[in-house]
């Protein structure tokens, strides 16, 4: 009797220190790089730099209480949302393809909140993908369009914080 439930503390042990991962070509990467030719800048990378939000669906932001920004760590994607911090994980590749999993945010009411209702929005739309053009982070995504149709288009536009 013993032995069975050695045997079954065993296996659960086992099971219970598993972890399914996403095989490595979804791990986060450097981002694909466009080169420039202004030597004074610097290069800037998905996950070592503070993106902060110029454009949702390719408008302007407006008014907010606190800048919108986003920072990749590891697997972890943190910011602000204009009012509200947030979180989550991300997983993105050498190929330019990005999946960003929002997770939550505080729970502050702000006199403005538009622009953190877009972004979040904007940040659940499907099959993204980015690009690092200079200190410029673009993040596409697919999103329906009125006539019932999917389209991909830029959602986000970062700039990035000078170092």
């Amino acid at each position: 009797m013993k032995r069975i439930l050695l045997i079954l503390l065993a296996v659960s042990l086992c099971a219970c220190g598993c972890k399914t991962t996403k095989n490595s070509a979804d791990k986060p990467e450097a981002a694909p790089v466009a080169s420039t030719s202004d030597n004074d800048k610097p290069a800037y990378k998905l996950t070592e730099t503070k993106w902060m939000l110029t454009h949702i669906n390719t408008q302007e932001i407006g008014d907010c209480p606190e800048s919108p920004y986003m920072v990749f760590t590891g697997d972890r994607i943190s910011g602000n949302l204009g009012c509200n911090s947030f979180f989550g994980t991300f997983y993105a590749n050498k190929n330019g393809k990005i999946d960003i999993e929002y997770t939550g945010s505080t729970k502050k009411l702000c006199s403005e909140m538009q622009v953190e209702r877009d972004f979040i929005s904007a940040l659940k739309v499907d099959k993204k993908s980015y690009v690092i053009t200079g200190d410029l982070l673009i993040i596409r995504g697919e999103k329906m369009m009125e006539d019932g149709s999917k389209r991909e288009m830029e959602v986000l536009r970062f700039k990035a914080e000078e170092k």
